[in-house]
């Protein structure tokens, strides 16, 4: 909210001020591109506008786009790795002592989130399954389930598509026109409304790439965007993009509307964006997860080939109303319906 926005600021400005007055020749700050906070906070405090005669020193990296007002969805799981792409280039380390792997755990801890010995594509199948449950902590892509997904019910039908082998690694739900002051899902002046187009992340087989492919026809308001890391692509967009607009598409998920203001904080899905993050999260599987297995074990063998084959996908539901069904598709390949939760709810393992 706007008050908790506030008051994150001025708790921050007293810090900052304890951190100069102690002698920090300088802070950085990280605004996510969100820079409204940072330039408050920078303006009151008069140890940032003593003039120098040499001026400010140039940036040891290079500077991200000015005035940067949209951000790509793929990170909102795991932003960590995002400050850490940020600031330090392209890529992210997951090795136990960077800061990204340190979140991750131990190999032990992550052999005993993820699996001892994996054997079966169904094993992993099961992870991803009962990380949604709450069952496992956290997934290299995910650091959380967010509460606006279970506060829409989501976990039901996420935990259906996981146990057929779409290995889901970030969601959201429609709204459309929810109060900005709403517990879960608003943000922003309490003025405003708040609107998202239905949005999953996932990784599956290429047998089950075909198949959305196949019934994407029937569900004109989805779009699908998938890669594969050895950069193969394959997309169907809702009808109205001529070939040329597809060659990047940006289509907004998340916004809001306010009095007297423009239209703040859109949240994108930007083709563009997306292949940039497939290279890192296809190294995921890699750096994350085969590396906690011995090499020649069929566990690595496992996840080294699901890093080979796989496609990553995203697909958003451009009906934001309250018919919109993100989860349509999948009721319709899987002859299931979603909301019912997994068919096979496999029994808790103990250590």
């Amino acid at each position: 909210s706007e008050e908790g926005r506030i008051a994150g600021r001025v708790w921050v400005e007293g810090l900052c001020r304890e951190l100069l007055k102690e002698g920090a020749p300088g802070i950085y700050f990280y605004t996510m591109n969100l820079e409204k906070s940072t330039t408050e906070l920078i303006s009151s405090i008069p140890q940032f506008h003593t003039p120098t005669e040499q001026g400010p020193p140039p940036l040891p990296f290079p500077r991200a786009r000015l005035e940067e007002t949209v951000r790509p969805i793929f990170w909102a799981s795991n932003p960590l790795t995002y400050l850490c792409k940020q600031h330090g280039g392209s890529s992210v380390m997951y090795t136990t002592h960077s800061l990204v792997g340190r979140r991750l755990g131990s190999q032990a801890e992550r052999r005993y989130m993820w699996g001892e010995s994996p054997t079966t594509e169904e094993d992993i199948y099961d992870v991803f399954d009962r990380f949604v449950r709450g069952r496992v902590p956290r997934l290299p892509w995910c650091e959380n389930i967010e509460g606006e997904t279970v506060e829409a019910g989501l976990l039901k039908p996420l935990c259906a598509i996981n146990h057929h082998g779409f290995l889901t690694v970030n969601s959201q739900p429609s709204l459309n026109g929810v109060p900005s002051t709403h517990p879960s899902y608003g943000w922003g002046p309490a003025d405003g409304f708040v609107y998202q187009k239905a949005y999953l992340e996932f990784f599956c087989s290429e047998f089950n790439l075909d198949r959305l492919m196949a019934a994407m026809g029937g569900h004109p308001t989805l779009s699908l965007l998938s890669h594969k890391a050895d950069g193969s692509s394959r997309s169907m967009l809702s009808s109205g993009l001529s070939p040329s607009e597809s060659r990047r598409v940006v289509t907004a998920v998340t916004w809001g509307v306010f009095e007297g203001r423009d239209i703040l904080q859109p949240t994108v899905v930007d083709s563009v964006a997306f292949n940039a993050w497939k290279d890192e999260a296809f190294a995921m599987w890699r750096s994350a997860w085969a590396s906690i297995y011995p090499d020649g074990s069929a566990s690595k063998a496992l996840i080294e080939s699901i890093h080979d084959t796989y496609w990553h996908v995203c697909i958003v539901d451009n009906d934001y109303s309250s018919t919109g069904d993100i989860f349509c598709i999948f009721s319709q390949i899987l002859s299931l319906n979603p909301s019912e939760g997994s068919p096979v709810i496999r029994p808790e393992r103990h250590p």
